[in-house]
């Protein structure tokens, strides 16, 4: 007669479980990422792209012999906006679109401002402003999915640069057009105006329907 074994027959230490005598673990904190050569500081890199992009504004000012006087104060507001606009392909996504989209916004007011202060045409805000949005961000998010591969990205900012685009020709058809809001009005524009606001409405329609089709797709 065989007796059993007491201790073949007590249960052991389950595989997921640490033996009794295994030190304590620490659980790491979230969202904490090891700084390396590939994952720089984004605050650092921005603030380099935007340093660089400034001094080499200056460096092209003195090679040129550029004089950068009171009329080209826009200027000033158009080279962070474009500092901004670079350092966004540096970072990651989103962060990248949200440095992006407020430096093209930047870069096209400094823009506009210094068309307006070249020509004296200040009234040209009355319809100007949708160049700053919806455009401006839509052209920011196309180009971001075009370098990130988003066909998403870019067809949403695509659609969106259109609506800004169609905006300002609109308005600017009727503000110049119509009204003569810096000068003469086009001779005949009246007749002519009801049907290019009916094809800009029309093409805003069609690009909204494709935007949901691709939606229904990836659904």
């Amino acid at each position: 007669m065989t007796t059993a074994d007491p201790l073949a027959t007590q249960p052991g230490p389950s595989p997921s479980e640490p033996p009794p005598d295994a030190p304590p673990v620490t659980p790491s904190p979230p969202y904490s990422r090891p700084v390396t050569a590939a994952n720089p500081p984004q605050a650092g890199l921005v603030a380099g792209v935007i340093l660089a992009v400034i001094g080499g504004a200056f460096l092209v000012g003195r090679v040129l012999d550029l004089a950068l006087g009171p009329e080209a104060w826009p200027l000033w507001i158009v080279l962070p906006g474009l500092a901004l606009f670079g350092a966004s392909f540096a970072v990651r996504s989103p962060a990248g679109l949200g440095l992006a989209i407020p430096g093209a916004i930047i870069a096209t007011v400094g823009a506009i401002l210094w068309v307006q202060e070249t020509y004296d045409l200040y009234a040209t805000w009355a319809y100007a402003w949708a160049l700053t949005a919806p455009t401006a961000p839509g052209f920011a998010v196309l180009a971001h999915g075009l370098a990130r591969g988003d066909r998403k990205a870019a067809g949403d900012g695509l659609r969106t640069m259109l609506v800004g685009l169609g905006l300002f020709l609109g308005f600017a058809l009727f503000f110049e057009g119509v009204l003569g809001l810096s000068g003469e009005r086009v001779a005949g524009l009246e007749d002519v105006l009801p049907f290019v606001v009916i094809g800009l409405g029309a093409l805003l329609v069609v690009l909204s329907f494709g935007g949901r089709r691709e939606v229904g797709r990836r659904v």
